[in-house]
């Protein structure tokens, strides 16, 4: 697990324009200043990640949001400021939203645009390391490109090895998802990703009407304003299936594993299976799917086919991370 020294030089590497992975509650991310167009060009190099795919950027309080953002750019900046101060109650925690770009922001973190999805992550590892770095840290997942998220540090040594300077070890994130995005950039605010801050509190902490994408059919715009939006994402390097997608009769590979929610009991042969939550909480099935569909993934399989739920509430983020998953 991480000491305090760990944290110093991690700071101290970003510093330098190098790159190091932290924990956060949704999941590790590979962080870079997101002042320096040098090191953030490091992170999609070592990700393999699309140049046209944005960052996120993290910093530690409100008024950085301010800082690194240019709301008076923004389509009423009033109006902006006072959903600013409404969603500030909802941080530290994993909601992103999307403003114009600041000045100080490297123009690659935002795939070349003019705006920039940035949060207050809420792991006091993270925490710590913004506080001690002083700076904005932009920080997309710590994976190769379009594979399964890590939520752990094991995860990040399987997926990026000595690519990166330092891994922080901050233990497992215990969200499991990536944060909810919410663009601000009209008078209708709208989630581009879905995460465990779900439109229902949104709607209610705003006090007006949020809107909801359309998850269960994903496609790509032809400008990512956010990251999360490639049509398929989250993916293990084993073919993935929705339970719902297989018709009785259907015939099989000869290694299939089966993701449980909790109590789907499937009526084919499973060489491997794993139970999210035996009590069908969300919460502890978003915290443990990652971890699972990896398990899986390392299993010498054929095919993964995995439960479903109603894309309500966290189900909403959990099935549109699977749903992309399975995109072929």
């Amino acid at each position: 697990m991480t000491t305090q020294d760990d944290i110093v030089k991690g700071a101290a590497l970003l510093a330098e324009g190098r790159l190091v992975a932290f924990p956060t509650e949704t999941v590790y991310g590979l962080g870079a200043d997101a002042r320096d167009e040098a090191a953030v060009a490091r992170v999609f190099q070592v990700k393999g990640r699309p140049s046209n795919n944005p960052l996120i950027v993290h910093v530690a309080t409100v008024s950085d949001i301010e800082r690194y953002c240019d709301i008076s750019r923004s389509w009423d900046p009033t109006v902006v400021r006072s959903r600013l101060r409404k969603l500030s109650t909802l941080w530290p925690g994993p909601l992103s939203v999307i403003l114009p770009r600041g000045k100080e922001v490297a123009t690659n973190v935002c795939a070349g645009g003019d705006t920039v999805a940035i949060r207050i992550p809420r792991h006091p590892v993270a925490l710590k390391l913004l506080e001690l770095f002083g700076g904005p840290i932009a920080a997309p997942s710590a994976n190769q490109s379009m594979y399964v998220s890590p939520t752990t540090a094991q995860h990040v040594r399987d997926s990026l090895k000595d690519t990166i300077d330092l891994i922080i070890d901050g233990g497992p994130c215990a969200v499991g998802i990536e944060s909810t995005v919410l663009s601000l950039l009209h008078s209708t605010p709208r989630i581009l990703r879905p995460g465990a801050v779900t439109s229902e509190t949104l709607s209610d902490v705003l006090g007006c009407s949020v809107q909801s994408p359309n998850n269960l059919k994903p496609s790509e715009p032809e400008e990512l304003l956010s990251p999360g939006m490639l049509a398929k994402h989250y993916a293990p390097h084993t073919p993935v299936r929705l339970k719902t997608s297989i018709s009785q009769h259907e015939g099989l590979p000869p290694r299939v594993g089966a993701l449980i929610f909790s109590d789907w009991n499937p009526l084919f042969p499973v060489t491997q299976s794993k139970i999210l939550s035996p009590n069908g909480d969300l919460e502890e099935t978003a915290a443990h799917l990652f971890g699972a569909l990896r398990d899986l993934d390392a299993a010498d399989l054929d095919l993964i086919v995995v439960d479903t739920c109603e894309p309500i509430g966290l189900g909403e983020a959990i099935m549109d991370r699977l749903i992309r998953a399975s995109r072929r």
